[in-house]
C-alpha cells in the first residue's frame, strides 16, 4: 500500500479520512476509469503531438484535458451512484462529495505535487476555499492534544466535502495520478497519496460498450472484496466491514 504524502502539519486525520474516501471511489469503479483513460489517452496524444505543425506543450496539454474531459463524462455516466458532468473542467460527483480533475503543468519526473496551484483555475481555487471553511486542523499547532475545539471550530475531517485528482503525463508516456483533500494556504492539501494499482482497486470494467451509440444497459463491475465503512457499528469511528459486490 502506498503510504499518503503528508502535508507539512501530518494531518493524521484527514490522512485516515482521505484513504477511506479513495477506497468508497475505488470501490464503485471511478477511480479505475479515471486512471486508465489518463494512460490511454496521454499515450495516443503523445504519439500524434506534431511540434513541426505547430503543437506545443500547451496545446498537448489542452487536447489531452479535453479528451479526458469528454470520455469521462461518457464513461462514468453509468456507474452506479455516480454523475459526471463537462463545466469546462471535470466534475465527478459520488456519495456526498465532489471530484475535479487536473493535469500538472510539468512533464518533469521531479515535478511535486505539492507544487500544485489552485489560483489557476477559479473552479478549483473555489473548491479549496470551500475546504478551508469547513475544517480546520490543529496538527503542528499548540492546540493539538486539547480535547475540546473553540467555538466555531469543527476538528472532524469528515466535513470535506471536494475530492482533486492531479495526474501528470511524462515525456516517456508514463503517467502518475495523486488524490486529496485541497485547501488554501502556504500547502495546497491536507492530505493527499499517490494512486497505483493497489489504490485504484483489481476491477475489470468493459468500458467497450460504454462507446458505442446505444448502449442502454448498465454495464458490469466485477469488483473483489473490499473494505467499506459500517457507518452502523460505530457512527463516529466508521469501522469497516468485508464486502463482495457485483454491479449490474
Amino acid at each position: 500500500m502506498v503510504a499518503p504524502i503528508l502535508s507539512l502539519m501530518d494531518d493524521f486525520a484527514a490522512q485516515e479520512f482521505l484513504e477511506q474516501v479513495t477506497d468508497e471511489w475505488a470501490a464503485v469503479g471511478v477511480l479505475r476509469v479515471l486512471c486508465d483513460l489518463v494512460d490511454q489517452i496521454w499515450r495516443d496524444d503523445l504519439a500524434r503531438h506534431r511540434p513541426d505543425l505547430g503543437d506545443d506543450a500547451m496545446s498537448l496539454g489542452m487536447q489531452a484535458s479535453r479528451n479526458l474531459c469528454n470520455l469521462a463524462v461518457r464513461r462514468l455516466q453509468r456507474l452506479p451512484g455516480v454523475r459526471a458532468r463537462d463545466r469546462k473542467t471535470l466534475e465527478v460527483t459520488y456519495a456526498g462529495r465532489v471530484l475535479h480533475v487536473g493535469k500538472a503543468p510539468s512533464d518533469s519526473p521531479t515535478w511535486e505535487v505539492n507544487q500544485v496551484d489552485w489560483a489557476d483555475s477559479d473552479v478549483r481555487e473555489q473548491a479549496a476555499a470551500a475546504n478551508t471553511g469547513v475544517y480546520q486542523s490543529s496538527s503542528g499547532t499548540l492546540f493539538e492534544n486539547w480535547d475540546d475545539p473553540f467555538p466555531e471550530q469543527n476538528l472532524d475531517p469528515s466535513a470535506l466535502r471536494h475530492l482533486h485528482l492531479t495526474w501528470q503525463g511524462l515525456a516517456d508516456g508514463s503517467t502518475r495520478s495523486w488524490l486529496g483533500f485541497p485547501r488554501l494556504g502556504s500547502h495546497p492539501w491536507f492530505a493527499v497519496l499517490l494512486l497505483d494499482d493497489t489504490r485504484i482497486g483489481d476491477i475489470t470494467i468493459d468500458l467497450r460498450e460504454l462507446d458505442e451509440a446505444d448502449a442502454g444497459a448498465p454495464i458490469t463491475l466485477h469488483l473483489p472484496d473490499l473494505d467499506v465503512p459500517d457507518e452502523r457499528a460505530n457512527p463516529g469511528r466508521k469501522p469497516h466491514r468485508r464486502v463482495s459486490r457485483l454491479h449490474q
